[in-house]
């Protein structure tokens, strides 16, 4: 993505351009797992020749889910609201969107923190059965 960052731009203007585009980079990261958590799950089958999948890992991956999809409605509602930043007239109001931000920065990590964990997780099993 372009980021066009001019000389005339303060501080706080150019880093509310940079969390602007993370903010989109974060969107279609969870995108993608929407899709991955299904092509995993198949993965696994075939790689086990098991037509069902256990429970415990259904489950795990279905929770894991929705709380992706959760995590990508909140962040998506918010990088609609952010784009309201560039009326902030005081450091108070661009001091409430920067917090928000950074609770959402938090989740995001945790969020692919676990995920990853869970992904390898899959992968461990599905190679045992190798």
């Amino acid at each position: 993505m372009n980021l066009k960052v001019y000389e005339h731009d303060s501080d706080l203007e150019v880093v509310h351009k940079y969390n602007s585009i993370e903010l989109k980079g974060w969107i279609n990261q969870l995108l993608y797992i929407d899709t991955e958590v299904d092509n995993l799950l198949k993965l696994y089958q075939k790689t086990t020749n098991n037509s069902i999948i256990p429970d415990e890992i259904q489950k795990h991956f279905s929770k894991r889910k929705m709380q992706n999809n959760q995590l990508y409605d909140t962040i998506l509602s918010y990088s609609k609201t952010y784009m309201n930043v560039v009326e902030c007239n005081d450091i108070q109001c661009d001091m409430v969107y920067l917090n928000e931000y950074e609770r959402l920065r938090r989740s995001y990590q945790y969020h692919l923190n676990r995920y990853q964990k869970l992904k390898d997780d899959l992968y461990k099993r599905a190679l045992q059965c190798v």
